[in-house]
């Protein structure tokens, strides 16, 4: 797929390198969130294990491992995955999430939050079926962990955060909205995203 006229594939699709180096991808942002650089001057990091035992210890190789961590980084997937999360996944600033190059699904349970962060990006990754959760203690740093107020079911909810750039992703059937941005968040940028079933079950 070269030449299609779409100006973010265009600039990775056509070239047969594109993985090396891997954190080249914010490169090819455009819109209100172009400045935003994600993890491209971190090291990658391999998500191997799918599971999501522990939100406040996480597992070495799980995603929660990787995004709650300070120093920049891109992360990327070992092979296809569904990824079920028993708490809401915060996301850290300077992290970009690289699905390419494999199926990756975060379903069927809590989602993700980018909450006063900034320079986040998101691609490729199918994430739908989302869950509200109740209150939880989860780890939002290596650092730090604390009692969350619970999330609505949003596939994805930006709370106060800037620079974000979400792209190639599928929403589907999010317990509230696929995509929540809110509290002042803005410079984000989203494109080539497929949304369906974009409501909110109703109550049994």
């Amino acid at each position: 797929m070269c030449g299609s006229g779409n100006p973010i594939d265009d600039c990775w699709r056509c070239d047969f390198n594109w993985e090396s180096p891997r954190q080249s991808l914010p490169d090819y942002v455009t819109g209100f969130g172009k400045i935003s650089i994600g993890g491209k001057n971190g090291q990658i990091y391999v998500v191997t294990d799918d599971t999501d035992y522990d939100v406040i210890n996480p597992a070495p190789g799980t995603l929660r491992y990787g995004v709650v961590k300070i120093e920049p980084l891109c992360i990327v997937f070992a092979r296809n995955m569904m990824i079920t999360l028993q708490e809401e996944l915060v996301v850290n600033s300077v992290k970009t999430i690289d699905g390419r190059d494999h199926n990756v699904h975060i379903a069927g349970g809590a989602c993700l939050t980018f909450q006063c962060v900034s320079n986040t990006i998101i691609h490729g990754v199918h994430i739908h079926d989302c869950k509200s959760t109740g209150h939880a203690v989860v780890r939002g740093s290596p650092t730090r962990f604390g009692r969350r107020g619970g999330s609505d079911g949003d596939g994805i909810n930006v709370f106060a955060a800037h620079d974000i750039w979400v792209d190639h992703c599928y929403f589907s059937n999010c317990n509230d909205s696929l995509i929540d941005a809110i509290h002042g968040s803005t410079a984000i940028t989203m494109s080539n995203n497929y949304f369906t079933s974009h409501f909110a079950p109703k109550s049994a």
